[in-house]
């Protein structure tokens, strides 16, 4: 699955665990049919797992609590292990909280718009900056 299928496929099946993966660098290394097809497993890893939750959730008697923080704890531990991945990329993270913060004082009832519209915007700023500069050199 090459060429416009592939990459139809590919922008479809992006997850938070693919994206993950192939931000760092030793995805550069790897081939696009071995990308696709890491896609493919965690989309039948998602849609599986979706499935399954969505069945199996129901047998979870109502006074467990605390379940709803897996999905926080998963992102957490993503977040870190880009951060570690990248140690020279520590902006990013910043201005990832900084959003988020200014976000919780400017408009707490729509905080995780506002704080993806800031982060947004801070990305693209730090980019045209950095093109403004020119290449970097070692």
């Amino acid at each position: 699955m090459h060429g416009r299928l592939g990459k139809a496929y590919s922008t479809f099946a992006l997850t938070d665990e693919a994206y993950a993966m192939t931000a760092g660098g030793r995805a550069r290394t790897w081939s696009g049919a071995r990308i696709l097809a890491l896609q493919a497993l965690l989309q039948v890893y998602w849609v599986g797992g979706a499935t399954a939750g969505a069945l199996l959730g129901t047998l979870i008697p109502e006074r467990v609590t605390g379940l709803d923080f897996a999905m926080t704890a998963l992102f957490a531990v993503l977040a870190l292990d880009a951060v570690t991945e990248r140690r020279g990329d520590l902006p990013t993270p910043v201005l990832a909280l900084l959003s988020a913060l200014a976000a919780r004082l400017l408009a707490p009832a729509e905080l995780l718009p506002v704080a993806f519209a800031l982060f947004t915007g801070a990305l693209l700023v730090r980019y045209a900056a950095r093109v403004r500069k020119g290449p970097r050199r070692a």
